[in-house]
């Protein structure tokens, strides 16, 4: 019978080992791998479901002057329903905090589709001042009663 030398077996068991750390280890990145996979699927199936507002304040030339405008855009992946925009801000000459108004020309749809920019002209009365609180709420295919408080200036 002949035998391996005493160092072979050894070496042999080494590589045995160091084999079954690395198969480890392998599975072990590649459940990473898969789970990481998974919640960026999960997170970009939930976006497409999502809408998401981004408001701004600029200035466009009308028929005699510059014109301040109201931009309301949807930058996320679903139409919006039941768009409702409200504005409120500190009356100066009342000294009431945090009052109710209607700064704009134009009504906003309840309806924003994906992408979509609305402009309305921006009325700024002289008993109201700025910055604007303004909070947004709307239903999507994610969820309903949204809502987005933020501030114009």
């Amino acid at each position: 019978m002949n035998l391996l030398p005493i160092w072979t077996q050894w070496i042999s068991l080494v590589l045995a080992i160091v084999g079954s750390i690395t198969g480890v280890w392998a599975l072990v990145l590649n459940q990473q791998r898969t789970n990481r996979t998974k919640r960026q699927e999960t997170e970009r199936l939930e976006a497409k479901k999502k809408a998401s507002f981004q408001v701004e304040r600029i200035k466009e030339m009308g028929s005699k002057r510059m014109q301040d405008k109201f931009v309301l855009s949807n930058m996320g992946e679903a139409t919006a329903k039941n768009v409702e925009v409200k504005f409120f801000n500190d009356n100066l000459l009342s000294g009431m905090k945090k009052q109710s108004i209607q700064p704009l020309m134009d009504r906003i749809p309840t309806t924003i589709n994906s992408k979509q920019e609305i402009k309305c002209q921006l009325l700024i009365a002289n008993n109201t001042t700025l910055p604007y609180e303004i909070i947004i709420t709307w239903d999507d295919d994610f969820k309903e009663n949204n809502k987005l408080k933020t501030t114009l200036n």
